[in-house]
């Protein structure tokens, strides 16, 4: 629920946009068709992994967006599925969001676009999300916001923060001229000299100021 608030309460989603997490039982937890900012705990609804409905609620329609990315990535364990203004820009023009800056590092490298402007809101829609972003950390969906991976529901809400923060920054950067993404090698060596921390550190912050005091989960 923290992540719910926090993403609502920086902008990163209005009306739309949901959360979703791995159960320990292989189950899925997803928050319903309502506002991110408005959701109740015992409004959030489980999925079997195939995401048939195991309890009360209505889920998303782009829920099965969030199932196909789960069975392709036993890595993942969170999923959040944004509308920011920045990423949201950077899909309209087709053009992928970059590295370039220390946080952007936890995206681990360019994020590139999904063409397809319509609601991922079937199986084959969905398969087609899952199979762009492959081993990727987030994938902006044209036209219709993006969603991020992590292996925390903090991780990845933290890191589309850090998204939205990346799309900004190299808008703002390409004003001034040409702007040059982060090497590879440098990416792989700020991770290495503060993960994990990094975005455990910033999802303290952003719990503690936006979301409340739940625990990072």
């Amino acid at each position: 629920m923290a992540a719910c608030r926090v993403l609502t309460r920086l902008g990163l989603v209005a009306g739309f946009g949901h959360v979703s997490a791995r159960l320990p039982n292989g189950n899925l937890v997803i928050t319903p068709r309502k506002a991110l900012g408005l959701v109740q705990v015992e409004e959030l609804v489980q999925l079997a992994p195939d995401g048939t409905p195991v309890s009360s609620g209505r889920p998303p329609l782009e829920a099965a967006m969030h199932v196909a990315v789960y069975q392709r990535r036993p890595d993942v364990q969170a999923i959040c599925r944004t509308h920011s203004k920045f990423v949201n820009a950077f899909g309209l023009a087709g053009r992928p969001i970059e590295v370039v800056h220390g946080f952007g590092c936890e995206l681990r490298g360019r994020v590139d676009i999904y063409p397809d402007a319509l609601l991922v809101s079937d199986a084959r829609r969905g398969q087609a999300v899952a199979e762009q972003l492959g081993s990727a950390h987030a994938l902006v969906l044209r036209g219709n916001g993006c969603l991020v991976v992590g292996e925390s529901v903090g991780e990845s809400c933290v890191k589309a923060i850090f998204l939205e923060e990346s799309a900004e920054l190299q808008y703002l950067a390409q004003l001034l001229g040409p702007v040059s993404p982060l090497d590879p090698a440098v990416v792989a060596e700020r991770l290495q000299s503060d993960l994990p921390h990094e975005p455990i550190r910033a999802w303290e912050f952003y719990r503690a100021r936006y979301g409340g005091r739940e625990p990072l989960s």
